[in-house]
C-alpha cells in the first residue's frame, strides 16, 4: 500500500471533524431536530455548540496539524482518531442497547463512526507495517 495511505487516512479524518464541527456550530438545532430533539435557545444552545462544535474543531486542528507534521505526529493523530470514533461508536451502541427504539438516522450514525474507526486503524496498520522496514 502506498506509504502516503496514513497521512492521506488523517487528513480525511481531520477534515471530517472539522465539517461536523462547524455544521454544530452554524446550525446545531438543524443537527439536532434530525434526532427528533428540539433545543432550547440560550445557555442549551451554546453548550451544544461548545462541545459538538468548537470540541470537533479542536480535534479537526490537532489532527490536521498531525497529518502535516507527519512522524511520530502522524501516529499520534490516528491514534486518536481511531480513539475518538471508537468511542463514539462504542458509547453511541450501548446508549441505543439500553435507551431502546431510536431515530432511523442514529444508526446510519453509529455506523459512520465504526466505520470511521475502522478506517483510522487501517492508516495505524499501513502506518506500523512502514515504520517496520525502516
Amino acid at each position: 500500500m502506498d506509504s502516503r495511505y496514513p497521512s492521506v487516512v488523517l487528513w480525511i479524518c481531520g477534515l471530517v471533524f472539522l465539517g461536523t464541527g462547524i455544521v454544530f456550530t452554524v446550525m446545531p438545532s438543524a443537527m439536532f431536530a434530525t434526532l427528533g430533539l428540539t433545543v432550547p435557545a440560550g445557555a442549551p444552545l451554546t453548550e451544544l455548540r461548545a462541545v459538538y462544535g468548537g470540541l470537533e474543531v479542536a480535534i479537526a486542528v490537532f489532527l490536521l496539524f498531525c497529518a502535516r507534521r507527519g512522524g511520530l505526529a502522524l501516529e499520534l493523530g490516528l491514534l486518536l482518531s481511531f480513539l475518538s470514533f471508537s468511542g463514539l461508536a462504542a458509547y453511541r451502541g450501548i446508549g441505543m442497547g439500553v435507551d431502546g427504539p431510536q431515530v432511523p438516522v442514529m444508526s446510519a450514525v453509529l455506523l459512520a463512526e465504526a466505520a470511521g474507526a475502522v478506517f483510522a486503524l487501517s492508516g495505524l496498520v499501513v502506518r506500523a507495517r512502514g515504520s517496520s522496514k525502516d
